[in-house]
């Protein structure tokens, strides 16, 4: 692990820090930074070692994810994304898909996203409207997904979809994306991230071989609780941590450097050494109780997925937290472009509103706890 997250840092601030400003302002997708990642073989960092990839598990997502966010919110996202689609492929691939899919992965030749959201299902991603019809040895898709991260620039997408049979229940298909009749629409508008171009997916009569269903007709719900859920989570908890480790970091460089008349810093400020100390605690507490959670995933505890669910809660509350005191710590400057604190803070907003919700995940861990039935 720590060869990979010293290559991550490596990557991180050579390419992918350099880049962010000029990936938010022109609120354009990081091809450097996934390039460079696709290069150093972390784009495979979720495929097995037989098949070149890293063999890595969600210990070391949950890390790279935070040292990437930490100087970039969008590239870690774009990443993360692409490798919640890998997780889903390598759980179940065929030999096929591993040659047409993981393979090229894990040499950065292919970039996949998820195709999961639906305007008519809100954070329910797990209920979707469109379903996978089956002629002879095809599915036949048509409908419309939303927020698909990666959009436009993704190879290949994992499409939740309702089986071609009701009492199937759910279906997650490959569909590469030069597919006739799919197509991307909009343009990204949200606040923060701004590159990760997550915009929407039409799906007009698109066909695809019915070799490219991800195990068995049915088997999609299974995906989602055990490969999706905390893949993504434990993804996306680790992006919230680097955004507010990127805030604190941003602030003692600035409360150190900033220097009064009479050559005190700002840092000698006790109402600023407070703030430093209660954003320090913030980000330490996060990240540790990510890890923690992660590591309990991999080992397969009983308890795991009550800790895989509030690192998403701790860490999106954390990062906007941390990101707000940030601004108290650097005023001005940071209420301006002349730091990144106003981008961090931006995109430190997304975590609590993505799917699984803070709200959804509270009354998941809250029922859990008291032994209440979830559903």
């Amino acid at each position: 692990m720590s060869a990979i997250l010293e290559m991550t840092r490596q990557i991180t601030n050579e390419v992918i820090a350099p880049m962010a400003a000029a990936v938010d302002a022109e609120r354009r997708f990081p091809k450097e930074s996934i390039e460079a990642l696709g290069k150093a073989g972390l784009l495979g960092l979720l495929v097995p070692k037989e098949l070149g990839g890293l063999g890595g598990d969600l210990t070391d997502l949950s890390a790279v994810t935070e040292i990437i966010a930490a100087a970039c919110g969008s590239s870690a996202m774009c990443y993360l994304m692409h490798c919640c689609a890998t997780a889903v492929v390598a759980a179940k691939a065929t030999p096929d898909q591993a040659e047409r899919y993981l393979k090229p992965i894990a040499r950065g030749e292919k970039l996949g996203t998820l195709a999961f959201s639906e305007t008519g299902t809100g954070a329910h991603f797990y209920s979707p409207e469109i379903k996978a019809v089956l002629e002879g040895d095809r599915f036949v898709l048509n409908g419309k997904k939303s927020f698909v991260t990666n959009g436009g620039e993704a190879d290949f997408l994992i499409v939740i979809t309702n089986a071609s049979s009701p009492e199937l229940g759910l279906d997650m298909i490959i569909v590469d994306t030069d597919a006739p009749g799919l197509r991307f629409e909009g343009e990204w508008e949200g606040i923060g991230l701004s590159g990760n171009n997550s915009i929407a997916l039409h799906l007009e009569q698109v066909k695809v071989p019915a070799t490219q269903l991800v195990g068995a007709e049915g088997d999609g719900m299974g995906l989602v609780f055990q490969v999706v859920a905390p893949t993504f989570i434990l993804g996306v908890a680790g992006v919230n941590a680097g955004i507010a480790r990127g805030a604190y970091e941003t602030a003692l460089r600035h409360a150190k450097a900033r220097k009064y008349a009479d050559g005190r810093s700002l840092a000698e400020i006790q109402a600023i050494q407070f703030y430093l100390s209660d954003m320090f605690g913030g980000v330490e507490s996060a990240s540790l109780f990510v890890r923690n959670a992660a590591a309990k995933a991999v080992r397969g505890d009983g308890d795991a997925i009550l800790h895989v669910m509030q690192s998403k809660v701790l860490a999106s509350e954390q990062a906007i937290r941390v990101t707000n005191l940030a601004m108290q710590v650097c005023g001005g400057q940071g209420y301006t472009k002349a730091l990144p604190v106003e981008r961090y803070l931006r995109d430190a907003r997304a975590g609590a509103v993505m799917a699984p919700t803070t709200e959804v995940l509270k009354e998941w861990v809250g029922k859990s706890v008291a032994g209440v039935p979830l559903f």
